[in-house]
């Protein structure tokens, strides 16, 4: 009992100690962060995303000679759209373009089937017969005004690290902190002129935790060693997606504030 309150209280200091030795404490990754945004303008601007990729070309550490996962998701569209959904109503109107090709096609089989006429039967005798109705058309499809493009253009393994260890009379414990950075650019482009009208760019830290200790006991003719241990890792794809919601919510704040949001 005594030799796990030992253990307990020796992990307990080896972690502080390495928070403590960090240089800068790394910024908190919430899963929804609060943003704050002026009042909406007079209509909604018509937003159009095509694709969100990787751009970093960092690969996931693994122990093995050849790395295949990728550090971060390689496509990170929907993690964008996911962000433009989360905006309140009366700032943008969303629409679909990475999909685009299938979307045509489909409107394609639509019109098709709405202007096949359909079967009709002969008229009696000594009536005449009736004007087939006439064709049916969808709607044009609405066109985007702005182009939102991002992208993953970093991923920086160990910017923050810190370890330590502590052992006494054969019990003792040790910690490792370390924290990588993902950062995400976005930028707005004008549909009508190609314009970049502006952009921003955030970065978020991803923690990894992990902590362990030990307890030998040496007794006449044997020794007993008994160890434990356990690691915390943040998920990439919640920084990622706080990244993205970052830079949307700054990047609508830009367009508000310098009137192309609008």
């Amino acid at each position: 009992m005594r030799g796990g309150r030992a253990l307990a209280g020796l992990i307990a200091a080896t972690v502080l100690a390495g928070c403590v030795t960090a240089p800068v404490h790394p910024p908190e990754v919430q899963t929804q962060p609060d943003f704050t945004l002026p009042p909406a303008p007079p209509r909604a601007l018509t937003v159009g995303v095509y694709s969100c990729i990787d751009t970093s070309g960092q690969r996931r550490p693994t122990k093995l000679p050849q790395e295949l996962s990728t550090a971060v998701p390689m496509d990170c569209t929907p993690y964008l759209i996911d962000a433009v959904r989360s905006v309140p109503r009366g700032y943008v109107f969303l629409v679909e373009r990475q999909h685009v090709d299938e979307l045509l096609r489909e409107r394609q089989l639509a019109t098709l089937a709405l202007n096949t006429p359909p079967e009709t039967t002969a008229p009696a005798a000594g009536l005449e017969a009736l004007p087939p109705p006439p064709a049916r058309r969808l709607i044009t499809l609405r066109v985007a005004e702005i182009l939102l493009i991002g992208q993953v253009v970093a991923y920086d393994r160990a910017t923050r690290q810190a370890a330590g260890g502590l052992a006494v009379n054969g019990t003792g414990g040790s910690g490792e902190y370390v924290t990588d950075l993902v950062t995400f650019s976005l930028r707005a482009v004008a549909v009508q002129t190609g314009e970049v009208l502006g952009q921003a760019t955030v970065s978020k830290s991803v923690t990894s935790l992990s902590i362990g200790g030990h307890i030998s006991k040496i007794y006449d003719t044997s020794t007993v060693e008994f160890e434990i241990g356990g690691a915390g890792n943040e998920p990439v794809g919640l920084a990622l997606g706080a990244a993205v919601r970052s830079a949307l919510f700054a990047l609508i704040n830009q367009g508000l504030r310098d009137g192309w949001w609008s």
